[in-house]
């Protein structure tokens, strides 16, 4: 199974995304278009108190007009090593300060129309301090036990993937 691509045509270049439309040829030799966005890379925080309880964060997300339950994340800088981002990435949405940034897994989170690259972390030896979140964001720190937030998970009050992962994993390492 493969593609091969004839033409890409960029529809929109933001901050953030690009959009671009693919031709491309089918194994079969069929010709299809593909809508692209192309997306920075990201890390996803899963901060651990040493009581055991998750740091997570309450946030409005307009893409789907809703607020927001999830673990810290945010976009991996230019040249910037996805630890060292994801160490700015809670102290920015939580004014916390890690000790210990463990890797945990990667992957696509979309990967049927979106090339964005997500890096997990676990972080423990947290030290509380003044969240510093960029201009154009309001975030909440909320804190919660394991079993809240898998109970928040199962009654859908948290329905963001990313964090259902890292909580899946964090279960699962328990």
């Amino acid at each position: 199974m493969h593609e091969t691509l004839l033409s890409s045509h960029y529809i929109h270049r933001g901050r953030i995304v690009t959009l671009r439309e693919d031709t491309v040829q089918l194994s079969s030799g069929a010709i299809a278009k593909r809508e692209i966005v192309e997306h920075h890379r990201a890390v996803v925080v899963l901060p651990v108190l040493d009581n055991g309880d998750v740091v997570l964060v309450r946030q409005y997300r307009i893409a789907i007009a809703r607020v927001l339950l999830e673990v810290p994340a945010g976009l991996i800088e230019l040249d910037e090593a996805p630890i060292a981002a994801a160490h700015r990435v809670l102290g920015e949405e939580t004014g916390f300060v890690a000790s210990e940034m463990q890797p945990l897994f990667e992957g696509f989170p979309t990967p049927g129309f979106c090339n964005e690259y997500m890096y997990f972390f676990l972080a423990r030896g947290l030290t509380a301090g003044v969240p510093h979140p960029d201009a154009d964001e309001i975030v909440e720190t909320v804190t919660m036990s394991v079993s809240a937030v898998i109970a928040a998970i199962q009654t859908q009050e948290i329905v963001d993937l990313k964090t259902i992962a890292a909580m899946g994993w964090y279960r699962g390492a328990m």
